[in-house]
Order: C-alpha cells, then sequence, then structure tokens
C-alpha cells in the first residue's frame, strides 16, 4: 500500500465583535486553508492472494426415478456429463454418475 495525499482549498469566515447593546461591532475576515487528506492506495508490484475455487458443473433433474417429489434435484457432475446434459433434449433420458449432490 501506498499513501496518496491530496489538498483542497476551503474559504474559511472569521468574526469578531467588539462593545455591547447599540455599540456593538463585529469585524468579519476571511481566509484560505489549505487542508490535506491522505488514504493508502494500491500500486506498484504488489504480492496479494488470489483465491482460486475449483469449477462446479451442476445440472437439475426432475422426477428421479420416476418420482414426482424429487423435482428440480441438482447434482454435482463432471464436465462431459455436463456438456452431455446440455446438449441433450429437455425431455430426454439423461444417464450420469454424480459427483456430489447438491450445487
Amino acid at each position: 500500500m501506498t499513501k496518496k495525499c491530496t489538498t483542497t482549498t476551503r474559504r474559511v469566515r472569521h468574526t469578531t465583535s467588539t462593545g455591547s447593546g447599540t455599540k456593538r461591532r463585529t469585524r468579519t475576515w476571511y481566509s484560505t486553508e489549505h487542508p490535506k487528506t491522505c488514504k493508502k492506495v494500491r500500486s506498484g508490484t504488489e504480492t496479494y492472494t488470489r483465491v482460486v475455487r475449483p469449477e462446479r458443473w451442476c445440472v437439475s433433474l426432475d422426477d428421479v426415478g420416476g418420482d414426482k417429489s424429487r423435482d428440480d434435484v441438482w447434482y454435482r457432475v463432471t464436465r462431459t456429463a455436463y456438456d452431455a446434459a446440455v446438449a441433450t433434449d429437455q425431455h430426454k433420458r439423461v444417464d450420469f454418475t454424480p459427483k456430489d449432490s447438491g450445487c
């Protein structure tokens, strides 16, 4: 991380009062401030941890084993089984061996 600073210009109003009652006098003047704000930013060739997740290929099936109560069941499959399932007709029978249930 590198520290990056920026300055801004701001006009500030100052007032002073003297006296009291009807003899009260107020003096006003303005000045310019240059506040500096700094924050840390990413830059250069820093190293960082990259999170790599394994691919998950999932298919959803209806009427698993002819049982209508098991609609929309998701299975995790291999890439070749996924490609075969996507390429077939929607109402055609598909045979595969799941890697895991749920997705």
